[in-house]
């Protein structure tokens, strides 16, 4: 177990992120295709993603084993968002850290002869890591990106809201079963032990369908990084799910994130969907076109919430169903 002590000013610095790190889940979704217990994700991906792996990102399995801890070097913390940058912060990694975080995964001997010369600092060991983060990215989670986005970003609204409506003790003592809030100590049933005083660094919770337990990224003097396993595997058929199928993946995304918030503006479904503010117009157009949503004018913004229906459609209820 391992045990986070939170003091005030960590309290105050409590986030869910809506957005994904693509490299976190890189390495997640690697672990998770290399895992044989109980699946985090439908077996189609799994199937699907081994058929497109190549070389280089085939050197990614082996440093994801299933069941350890993997080398926090692979998940860094950047202030930058984006892939690009996070993979130029684990190609600047020091090699002693490198070294020392390998050691803790596997011991003294890398189970592989390439682990050994990235452990030495070998800079054809580093290029080939990259391009193995880089490639696995491109075959098992480019095209699910909006789709895997839009439905995190549905489910941490709704940890958002339990911390507005019940408090920080709400939100901490309903994320997991693994996680358990005892102020001002949060413990976590995770592969890491001991304890850790953050001392104002603050708590980052991010959600991951790769994961089934939850997971601690720390490092340096940055946030700690909570990882908590999805409330339902991504890509499971049936329900929300269906909905890209009908509607097309940003619509359906329009469709969960505004049930999700319960009322979005223009401008906030925009930047949740990282699309303009006119395409947003226009997918919501559309949508309430086919009474899905419904808009509504306030001064110089416009707020979006779903209808009966389009409640019925996220939820994945027959539409034609009958009320009574």
């Amino acid at each position: 177990m391992l045990r986070l002590w939170l003091d005030y000013e960590d309290l105050t610095r409590i986030r869910i992120t809506p957005g994904l790190s693509p490299i976190a889940q890189t390495v997640f979704g690697a672990q998770a295709l290399r895992g044989a217990g109980p699946e985090p994700v439908p077996g189609p991906w799994r199937a699907r993603t081994r058929t497109r792996l190549t070389g280089p990102s085939r050197l990614l399995l082996d440093l994801v084993p299933p069941g350890r801890l993997l080398p926090d070097f692979l998940t860094p913390y950047t202030h930058v968002p984006g892939f690009e940058s996070e993979l130029d912060a684990v190609a600047s990694t020091p090699v002693r850290r490198i070294r020392a975080e390998l050691e803790r995964t596997y011991g003294p001997r890398p189970p592989v002869s390439w682990l050994s010369r990235l452990a030495a600092g070998d800079p054809e060991a580093m290029r080939a890591l990259i391009c193995g983060l880089r490639d696995f990215h491109r075959v098992a989670l480019a095209d699910l990106w909006s789709g895997m986005g839009a439905h995190l970003s549905a489910e941490a609204g709704g940890h958002a809201r339990t911390m507005a409506e019940r408090g920080i003790g709400g939100l901490l003592g309903s994320l997991h079963a693994g996680i358990r809030w005892a102020p001002p100590v949060l413990e976590i049933d995770t592969l890491r032990e001991g304890d850790v005083r953050l001392q104002g660094r603050g708590v980052q919770f991010v959600l991951s369908p790769f994961v089934t337990e939850p997971r601690v990224l720390i490092a340096g003097d940055d946030p700690a990084a909570v990882v908590v396993p999805a409330s339902r595997p991504f890509g499971a058929a049936g329900g929300r799910d269906a909905l890209p199928q009908v509607f097309g993946r940003t619509r359906a995304a329009v469709i969960q994130v505004v049930g999700a918030q319960r009322e979005l503006t223009t401008g906030a479904l925009a930047a949740r969907l990282r699309i303009s503010a006119a395409s947003a117009s226009q997918h919501a157009t559309a949508l309430r076109g086919a009474g899905l949503i419904t808009s509504e004018r306030r001064g110089k913004t416009v707020h979006h919430a779903l209808t009966p229906l389009g409640e019925r459609f996220l939820r994945g209820s027959d539409p034609g169903e009958s009320r009574g």
